[in-house]
Parts: structure tokens; C-alpha cells; sequence
């Protein structure tokens, strides 16, 4: 059975959940059990209905932990009774130590709570822990343990029983089956008895699920989060949890693990909903008072405060930090179709945990090639269309584009929304209000809107956007992304078609970052250069590889900063060791702002829910400050570590203006680490400013100051009055009563009212008057308002780091850039072989590229690989090379490392060469391999003829061309036929190409002329003639000329054929070869046509 098809693999979806768990080691075949009645469940669920609150979550016994999970107004959940499993799970050690209740003191259960272990099934015996589940692929996890083995045994979990889940039944929302045009797969019908049947707190699970029946739900009941019916199931296999026993699957976990737990889901593909109670149990009693309720009123309030996916990640105190730098994208998508088989496409995409969103409108090819192109620059992780929009085709080019990204299909309007509705939405939204509470639009804006409507050429594009903005909004991630107002507009690299314009960076698409390996893991381009010390610094190099320069000053200025630092090497580590300490700094700003953001403060589901681990979440909060604080200030000593530095790049990104762009922020740095005492804030999790910090807090203790005064001033008054020293007395509401001497309380007037009095020898009378009443009013008022504004003091203090944001943001561009310089000097300095700074030269008329001893970066530390030189457009060298040798000999690894060295030459860095000198290359073609198309119906020879036809539509003379054996998936005949007439048209372009062949006619079609140079790669042949005892040694060496075979018996010997195979087709090859040589020659003789032939014919007779 495949991973794919295993129950330890189980994805999410609905077909999945109808799959009863089975248990190995069943020996019996039970009937199923009759589901209960509903009287019968709750009667059998009525004795556990404590409460979570005044009940201990934690009993241990002898073998059995208990944990009370039902809920304050009785869930009527069954306890959960573990069994000691062979083998646990563990937190981490920084988790069970967290402190702090966001309710009451930590209390016995609290620390049994800290305990508490996960456990995984008895089958799964790699006991890896929790903490690395997520690295790995799951494995196929047994879903039978001890408890509640009876149900798993017949695999009748409740879900698996109940009528409305059945494929046969199901339905979404609207009641509609999924064989309606108009099904949403992303809801479920619950009927309306079913839900009056269940408990309270069930019922509000069912209601949830059946609005977000493609999500996860991690369900907070108390201190835990559970997983009930077939998300206990995901649960199980995914996370290595325990069935609880129950008649229905259910498992769950604490609190403080909820960000391992969910991003563990997520890498795994699934949408997880994370929903808290949003009141304490007095909360819904007082509620209750209010009104008259149902059973279902009483039960705690529950939302949804945020839905997770791979394509919105937003990172908080409650999540994990980021386990990549790489950005991945959620990537709305419109289209509509133009005549000539074009296609008009609107795109926005958005990084979320940095808050970028881009929108885009433009034509595109028959092969999509711009919006393909777009995809493989920004991956996806999760793709969103409009329902009806794209055809079977477009959905089969994307599913293939894709493969097993997220793809959620949205209503349209109402959920993918219209451009004006966009419009609408936004500028009644909270997202672009400036600090007077004015709507201000975003400054790309401009280029997309007019007098409040969309511009017809961007009407795709908003519609879009508002798409990305329906979907942050039910994952209530609306706040926190678009109220960062970064919005740019995208426009793809060759947009302006006209061959006459030079453009500004070198065209890339997603065939040739494939086929080049640019970008991605293990042996790619990415991989050998990025040595990126901060994930802004990666994100950015990725951005370089598939964006190189076009503009010769600035490929100039970058290679000049390089260059500098490969000669400077202790600049260069210095400048890498402070580097390396930073933190993430553009997703620290979205996080503080986010911290920040006062609608947020006070409008969010998470404003109103009940952490119980709050203090903790505090103080990250603040540790997020204080590590963003801190690492601008390292980043301060950048200033000085290149103040003598020669390059005027490096002086541009390091000193402070007006030399430079590094803004020197020491005193906005200074004010945050005076304002408060951060690292006693960390402690108490909270933040006490010091004066000139916050102005709010400032006025009130201004007031109360000023009340001190007064009540001062007034107690001297009646000192005088009285004669003698009068002190105030009492606390809280009883403070500020006068305590007079019961000798001199005979002066006392009908204002003063007594309260109280001492006996003794001092003995005393304690007085109030209408004015210190009124003082205790003023001063307990202020209190009160201080006590409110240290409670939102936090927010306050993220909030004036946040209105600096352009001042931060412009500090992470100079270090972004200069990181990615460190990184391109670092490849230089440490890549093992020659590198050479590249002579790159304007466009021209008459381009060329000429590399001496060049080598493919990506193979390094090889002991035999060989270098080539190759000329490309010089005196002696035409533009197109036609390349032949022997398979495996060489030629697709010099094609595309003389590819990469253009790359690496227009980013600005060394090239792996003894010297390189070339013009700007405007766009990189590659037809490289051959591949049919089932799907579509589309042939090998069609693919290749459709990509190539690309190439001529789009080449220029600036451009560069690799193609690979083109003919192939044809006769022999009708492909060196197509192939000699492509090598003509390019050859009339005239741009630089590498053209490798196995057709010897062409290349003898092409050995006379002086426009084409004929190469191949050199190879020594013994024993030649013997198809047995040939061997042939590749020397991996462009020679001139042409290869006289391809020595293919030499690659069927070595992949094992029978010799039997070899001989005989050894001689077919020979009496081939000699008759296309007699025709040849007679077509020499004669000649083709029939002057020709009538002439010979004379001579004949």
C-alpha cells in the first residue's frame, strides 16, 4: 500500500473520514455497535459533568490519568482515561517550565498540568518525540490502543456511523450535494435535530465544523485544546496522540503546545481553526441572569480566532517561530480569455508573515509562459480561484504547476470578490485609518483606483486582492496583515514586448529555472551561493537569482562591493558575525505591529479569549521587543566596521546620511532601552514606563501628582485650624480620613464627619469631610485609569515602535542588501577553483560571450571535472554554436553551466571562470529535455515544437538560447528537417545559442557556412568498430568541429543490453549508415532536380 493510500497518512478530507481506524491485530470480527439514543447518551454523560474549573484536570491512579474535559455547564464529555502507553512523548523541557495563569494562581492541577505527557499508539515504536514529528513524513501510526478499544476494533467511531457524514448524504451548507455546480466542500450540513440532541459544548463543536468542515478544529476546553470525531483522528496519526476513551474519537493536548501542534498540521498540508472560550464560567453565569436561557445558553462563548494554512503564516506568541526563511505565498488568481488562444491574468499574492502584498494585471501567452514564470519565483502554499473560472485546461495546467499545494475553489462575490466590492470593503474596513482616524489610502493605490473605482487595466487584479482579502478575513488574519498598508504592484520582467527596449533585469521563466536549477535544495545555484547570514538576507538572494541586472552601472557597483570584500576579509567577517545575530527583523516589525495595533487590541476574537497561559504569552511578547530592539542596536556597529570602505555600493547601505541610507536611529534605539526596564518587564510581564514615554500615562500621573498636592495643602490647612500635626489615615476607600488629637477634636464643626477613633494614650478621632471624599473620589478615579493604562501599556509601548516603521524597514533594505553582497563575496572566497571577476558590457548589436576555463558552480570539490572555454559572437566565433558528441559526454553540462555564469555575472558576482567577458543577455531560453503532456493530450514532439516556437517569438539579438536535441518524438527525417529550419531562423536573429544535435545531416547542412560554428565534446575511442570490446572515454572537452558518432552502443553496453541486441543492431547501424552515404553521394552526383538529372542521363548515354 502507498504512504499516500496508508491510515497513518490520512489527509484531512472528506472521503477520509468515513474510514473507520483498524486495528492490526483484530482477531474477531465484531457487529457494529447500534448508536445510543440521545437520552441514553446524555443520561450516560450527566455523572461527568463537573466542572473544568473547580475540578482537578489531572487525577493521577495507579496506570490511568484522568483528565476532566467537559466543559463548565456540562459538555457532558466522559472523562479522558489514558493508558500508560510503551512509549511517550514528551514536551520540551522550555514548555512544561512555562509559569504563569492567565486566570488564578497556579494552582495542584496546574502543576499536574505541566506533567502532562503525550503519548503515542502502542504500534508506533519509533517513540520519536513531538518536537520532531514535523521534520519527518509521517509515519504509518497504528490508530488502536488500549482505551476504547471496543469501537476501534469494529471501526465504529460515531462519525463514521452518523448518516449526515456518509458519502451518499453529505451535503454542504446550503443542503446542496457535491454533484451541484455550486457545492462548497469547505462547509457540511448538521441537521437541526442532530445538533438539539447533542450537549451544549458539543453542539457549538457541530455548528463550527459544519462552517469550517475543512479545518482542523482545535477546540479549548479549560486548559486544553481537543480534537473531537475525525480530528482526533489527524490528531492521532499526525501528532501522535492517544484515543481518549470514549464512544467518539477524541484526543487533545495542553495549551502551551499549541504552536508545535499546529504547525506541525500545517507543514502537513491541513487548515487548522484555533477556537478559545471567550468567557469565564462567572462571565456566562451573569450572562445567563440577563436573559432567559436554554440549555444550549449555558455553556462558555467560544470563536474562532484564527485558521492556519501553509499559505497564512502570522506569527505570534502562541506559534512556533518560523521554521524557514523562505517566504510562502497565498496567491489569488482571475483569468479571462483573449482572442488568439491569449489569456488576461489578475494575480495577487501575498508573504503574510511579513505583510507584502502584491497585485498584478497582464496579457499572457498561449503557454502561460509570465504567469508560470510568477509561480516559480514566489511558490505557493496556497492557491485561491473563483469557482467556474478557470476551465478543465487552466485547472490541469495549475494542478500540474502546483502539485500538492493547497487549492481552495471560492464563491464568486461573495467570498472571491468583485474589484469594487474590494474597494468597498477596504476603505470601510479598519485597515488604512492614519492616526486622526482618517482613511488614507496606501500609495500604490493610486496606480490601481480612481475617484473611488477600480481603473479598467487593474479591475482583475482588485478583484484579486479581494479574494486574499475575504480569506485573511475568515482566518480572522484580516488586522494583522493588511493594516501593515505594504501593498506594491507587480509587473512581470518582459512585460513591455517591444525587442527595441532594453529592459532593466534579465528574463527568467519557470522552464528555465527548472531546467537550470536555480532554485531549491541540494545542487542547485540557490543552494552553492546563498551564504546568507539572516533570513531577509535569503529571501532577498532568492529575489536576485531570478531577477538578475540588466543595468551595467549597477552589475558594476555590485561587483566592485564584492569584490572589495573578498579582499577584505576581516571586514567581511566582522560584517557576517553581526549579521549572524539578528533576528528576523522584517517579521519582528509585523509581529510588534500586530502587538501594537489598537483595533486589534479591542475588536479580535483574542482580546475576549481566556488564556491560561497569558503571563507567558506576555512576556514573549515583550522578549519580541527586546530582541528587535536589540538586534537594530547590534546592527548600529555596521556603521563603523565599513566607515573607511572604498566601494561606493558599501558606503551607500553602511553610513548614515548623507553619505548613506543607514539611518542612524541611536536615539529612537536609546529612548526604548531608557523608557522601561525590559528586562524586569520580561520577569513581571508587564511594562511600567519611565516619564516621557507614553503621554497617557504621563497626563494621569500628572493628575495624581497634582491631587497630592492639594490633599497636602489642604492637611496643613487644618493643621493651622486645629493647632497641632494632623495625619491622614486609612487604605484603599477608607484613606484620607484627618486623625485629631482627641484633645484638640472640640474645635470639630458640623462638616466633619466621624469615623472612628483610638483609645490610649495617644488616643486619637478620625474624621471626613466633604472634601477629602471628594479627594478620595478624584484620586480613586485616577487609579482606576492608570491601572487601565498599564494594562494597555504594552500595546502602547509596540505601538510607538511601530510608528518609526518606515525608519526600521529602511535600516532591514541596507542590511537585506548588504547581506546578500556578504553572501555573493563569501561564494567567492571560499568556492575551491579559479573565479574571475566577469567584464560585463552594455547591450549591443553585436553580442558575445567569451568565458576561458568555465565550470559549473554547482559541481564543485570534483576531482576530474573539466573546464571548457567557449565563444560566442567574437571574430572567429559565430553566435550559434551547433554542438554534437557522445551521450553522456559533456554537452547538456557545459549548455547550462555557461548559462549560470550569465546569471551569476548580471547578479553582480564572481564567475567560476579564468576570465569572462560578455554583453548583458535580456532573457535566458532553455528547451532542454523532452516530455509528452497525457493530461492535455499533447505529444513530445509537440511540447518541443510549442516551447520552441516560444523562443522565436520572443528572442532578440540580446538574448541567449539553449536547445536541446530538438526533432526528437518524430522520424528522423521530419525532425533534422524541423531542426535545420530553426537553426536557420536563429541564426537570423542572430542571438547566442548552444544548439546540441544527434542529427549528422544537420550539422553536415551547416559545416560550409560561416555564420554557424560547429563543436563537440572530445572523447577517445578504443577497440572502435568491435560493438563488444568498444570502449569510449569521455574527456568532458569542447573540441571545434563536428563528433563523427554519437557512440550510443557504448551508453546501451553500459545500461546492461544483451550483447545479442548489440551485435545485431550494431549491424542494422552500419548498413543504415552506408546506405544514407550512398544517397548522399548520389544526390551529390545528380543533384536534386530535373536539369540535373537530365544532364546526367546525357552523359549516360
Amino acid at each position: 500500500m502507498s504512504k499516500r493510500n496508508s491510515i497513518g497518512n490520512q489527509r484531512n478530507t472528506l472521503f477520509n473520514y468515513f474510514q473507520s481506524p483498524k486495528n492490526k491485530s483484530q482477531q474477531k470480527e465484531e457487529s457494529p455497535k447500534p448508536i445510543q439514543s440521545t437520552s441514553n447518551l446524555k443520561e450516560e454523560e450527566k455523572e461527568n459533568n463537573d466542572s473544568i474549573d473547580n475540578s482537578p484536570l489531572l487525577v493521577k491512579k495507579k496506570r490511568n490519568r484522568v483528565v476532566n474535559d467537559s466543559d463548565t455547564e456540562g459538555d457532558g464529555s466522559p472523562k479522558r482515561s489514558i493508558e500508560k502507553p510503551v512509549k511517550k512523548l514528551k514536551l520540551d523541557q522550555s514548555e512544561e517550565d512555562d509559569e504563569g495563569s492567565g486566570v488564578d494562581d497556579e494552582d495542584d492541577s496546574s502543576k499536574r498540568l505541566k506533567k502532562f505527557k503525550f503519548q503515542k499508539s502502542e504500534d508506533n515504536a519509533e517513540g520519536r518525540n513531538v518536537s520532531s514529528i514535523s521534520s519527518q513524513k509521517p509515519s504509518k501510526v497504528s490508530t488502536c490502543v488500549d482505551v476504547g478499544k471496543s469501537f476501534e476494533k469494529n471501526g465504529s467511531w460515531l462519525h463514521n456511523r452518523l448518516e449526515f457524514l456518509k458519502p451518499e448524504k453529505i451535503r454542504d451548507a446550503k443542503k446542496r450535494r457535491p454533484d451541484h455546480p455550486d457545492y462548497d466542500p469547505k462547509t457540511l450540513h448538521v441537521p437541526e435535530e442532530f445538533l438539539n440532541s447533542q450537549t451544549p459544548a458539543h453542539r457549538q463543536w457541530w455548528i463550527m465544523k459544519g462552517s469550517h468542515f475543512d479545518c482542523v478544529l482545535f477546540f479549548k476546553v479549560g486548559k486544553f485544546y481537543e480534537l473531537y470525531h475525525m480530528d482526533a483522528v489527524v490528531g492521532v496519526n499526525y501528532l501522535g496522540f492517544s484515543y481518549m476513551k470514549n464512544e467518539f474519537a477524541h484526543s487533545g493536548f495542553p495549551e502551551s503546545a499549541y504552536g508545535r501542534m499546529a504547525s506541525t498540521l500545517v507543514e502537513n498540508g491541513f487548515k487548522v481553526a484555533r477556537i478559545e472560550q471567550t468567557e469565564t464560567p462567572e462571565m456566562m453565569a451573569q450572562r445567563c441572569k440577563s436573559i432567559k436561557p436554554t440549555k444550549f445558553d449555558k455553556v462558555v462563548s467560544r470563536e474562532i480566532c484564527q485558521i492556519s494554512t501553509r499559505g497564512t503564516c502570522v506569527y505570534g506568541p502562541q506559534n512556533t517561530d518560523a521554521r524557514q526563511a523562505m517566504p510562502c505565498y497565498m496567491i489569488a488568481i482571475v483569468m479571462r480569455d483573449l482572442p488568439n488562444c491569449q489569456k488576461r491574468f489578475g494575480i495577487s499574492f501575498v508573504d503574510t508573515s511579513i505583510g507584502v502584498f502584491h497585485i498584478s494585471e497582464f496579457d499572457d501567452d498561449k503557454h502561460c509562459s509570465r504567469f508560470l514564470a510568477l509561480l516559480a519565483q514566489h511558490p505557493p502554499g496556497l492557491i485561491l480561484t473563483e469557482r467556474g473560472n478557470l476551465n478543465l485546461k487552466d485547472l490541469e495546467l495549475l494542478k500540474r504547476t502546483i502539485g500538492n499545494v493547497r487549492h481552495d475553489i471560492l464563491t464568486p462575490e461573495s467570498q472571491f470578490y468583485s474589484a469594487q466590492t474590494t474597494i468597498k470593503n477596504l476603505s470601510c474596513g479598519p485597515y488604512f485609518l492614519n492616526n486622526s482616524g482618517e482613511l488614507e489610502w496606501p500609495s500604490a493605490f493610486n496606480e490601481l483606483i480612481s475617484d473611488g473605482t477600480s481603473k479598467l487595466e487593474y479591475e482583475l487584479g482588485l478583484k484579486a486582492l479581494g479574494a486574499c482579502m475575504w480569506y485573511l478575513k475568515d482566518s480572522q488574519l484580516d488586522i494583522q496583515v493588511l493594516s501593515l498598508k505594504k501593498f506594491q504592484i507587480y509587473r512581470p520582467v518582459d512585460l513591455n514586448n517591444d525587442k527595441n527596449i532594453q529592459r532593466d533585469f534579465m528574463v527568467i521563466d519557470a522552464v528555465t529555472i527548472e531546467n537550470l536549477k536555480l532554485l531549491g535544495g541540494q545542487c542547485s545555484l540557490q543552494k552553492v551561493i546563498d551564504h546568507c547570514e539572516t533570513a531577509f538576507g535569503k529571501r532577498l538572494m532568492q529575489q536576485w537569482i531570478c531577477r538578475p541586472l540588466c543595468n551595467v552601472e549597477k552589475i558594476i557597483e555590485r561587483q566592485k562591493a564584492v569584490s572589495e570584500l573578498v579582499h577584505k576579509g576581516e571586514m567581511l567577517q566582522s560584517a557576517r558575525a553581526i549579521l549572524k545575530r539578528l533576528p528576523d527583523l522584517e517579521r519582528q516589525l509585523a509581529k510588534i505591529h500586530t502587538f501594537g495595533n489598537k483595533y486589534y487590541a479591542e475588536n479580535h476574537p483574542d482580546s475576549r479569549a481566556i488564556f491560561y497561559e497569558s503571563q507567558t504569552y506576555t512576556k514573549r511578547r515583550i522578549l519580541d521587543l527586546v530582541d528587535t530592539i536589540n538586534g537594530f542596536d547590534k546592527a548600529r556597529a555596521i556603521s563603523e566596521i565599513f566607515k573607511d570602505c572604498e566601494s561606493r555600493f558599501l558606503r551607500k547601505l553602511t553610513q548614515h546620511p548623507p553619505k548613506g541610507m543607514f539611518i542612524d536611529l541611536s536615539e529612537a534605539i536609546q529612548f526604548f532601552v531608557n523608557a522601561v526596564d525590559l528586562e524586569e518587564a520580561k520577569k513581571e510581564g508587564k511594562i511600567i514606563p519611565q516619564s516621557g514615554v507614553d503621554k497617557d500615562f504621563d497626563n494621569v500621573n500628572d493628575e495624581i501628582s497634582n491631587l497630592n498636592k492639594q490633599l497636602k495643602k489642604y492637611l496643613k490647612k487644618q493643621e493651622d485650624f486645629f493647632g497641632c500635626s494632623i495625619h491622614y489615615f486609612g487604605t484603599d476607600k477608607k484613606r484620607f480620613q484627618l486623625e485629631i488629637p482627641e484633645s484638640r477634636s472640640h474645635k470639630v464643626t458640623s462638616e466633619y464627619m466621624f469615623e472612628g477613633a483610638r483609645k490610649g494614650k495617644n488616643a486619637v478621632k478620625r474624621y471626613s469631610t466633604l472634601v477629602t471624599k471628594k479627594f478620595l473620589a478624584d484620586m480613586l478615579k485616577l487609579e482606576a485609569e492608570r491601572s487601565k493604562i498599564i494594562q494597555d501599556l504594552n500595546r502602547r509601548i509596540f505601538e510607538k515602535f511601530s510608528c518609526r516603521q518606515e525608519s526600521w524597514e529602511q535600516i532591514i533594505h541596507c542590511l537585506t542588501t548588504l547581506d546578500a553582497i556578504c553572501s555573493l563575496a563569501e561564494f567567492a572566497r571560499s568556492y575551491s577553483e579559479e573565479t574571475c571577476v566577469p567584464n560585463v558590457l552594455p547591450f549591443s548589436e553585436k553580442p558575445y560571450i567569451k568565458i576561458k576555463n568555465g565550470r559549473h558552480p554547482c559541481i564543485n570539490n570534483v576531482e576530474n571535472f573539466v573546464p571548457n572555454d567557449i565563444e560566442l559572437g567574437t571574430k572567429d566565433h559565430p553566435c550559434v554554436l551547433l554542438l554534437t558528441g557522445p551521450n553522456m559526454g559533456g554537452k547538456s553540462t557545459l549548455m547550462r553551466q555557461t548559462a549560470v555564469i550569465m546569471i551569476l555575472a548580471q547578479m553582480g558576482s564572481f564567475v567560476p571562470a579564468s576570465s569572462c567577458e560578455m554583453t548583458v543577455v535580456d532573457r535566458i531560453f532553455t528547451r532542454l529535455g523532452a516530455q509528452d503532456n497525457i493530461l492535455q493530450g499533447q505529444s513530445t514532439f509537440f511540447v518541443e515544437l510549442s516551447e520552441a516556437s516560444a523562443i522565436l517569438q520572443h528572442a532578440t539579438v540580446n538574448s541567449f538560447a539553449l536547445i536541446d536535441e530538438l526533432g526528437r518524438g518524430t522520424s528522423t527525417h521530419d525532425g533534422a528537417a524541423v531542426a535545420t529550419a530553426y537553426v536557420r531562423k536563429l541564426v537570423d536573429i542572430n542571438c547566442r545559442t548552444v544548439f546540441s544535435t544527434h542529427y549528422h545531416t544537420l550539422v553536415d547542412h551547416y559545416s560550409t557556412r560561416f555564420d554557424v560554428q560547429l563543436g563537440h565534446m572530445a572523447c577517445m575511442v578504443e577497440n572502435e568498430g568491435d560493438v563488444i570490446e568498444e570502449t569510449v572515454t569521455f574527456l568532458y572537452k569542447m573540441m571545434k568541429g563536428q563528433c563523427p558518432k554519437s557512440y550510443g552502443f557504448n551508453v546501451a553496453k553500459l545500461a546492461g543490453l544483451p550483447q545479442s541486441i548489440l551485435i545485431r543492431a550494431h549491424a542494422v547501424a552500419l548498413d543504415f549508415e552506408n546506405t544514407t552515404k550512398q544517397r548522399l553521394l548520389c544526390s551529390k552526383i545528380v543533384g536534386s532536380d530535373a536539369n540535373s538529372i537530365r544532364s546526367v542521363l546525357l552523359q549516360v548515354k
